[in-house]
C-alpha cells in the first residue's frame, strides 16, 4: 500500500486523480458488499 501512495506522490495530475477515482469506487463497491452481506445474513437469520 505505501509503495502505491509514494508512486502516486510521484505522478501526474491526472494519473492521481484517476488513483483517487478507482480508490473511491473500489470502497463504495466494498461498502455495498457490506451492507449487502448485513441485510443478507439478517434475512437468513430471522427466517429461523
Amino acid at each position: 500500500m505505501q509503495a502505491i501512495i509514494e508512486a502516486l506522490k510521484d505522478s501526474s495530475p491526472a494519473v492521481q486523480a484517476l488513483g483517487v477515482s478507482v480508490g473511491g469506487i473500489i470502497g463504495v463497491f466494498t461498502t455495498l458488499a457490506a451492507f449487502f452481506l448485513l441485510i443478507w445474513g439478517g434475512t437468513r437469520i430471522g427466517r429461523r
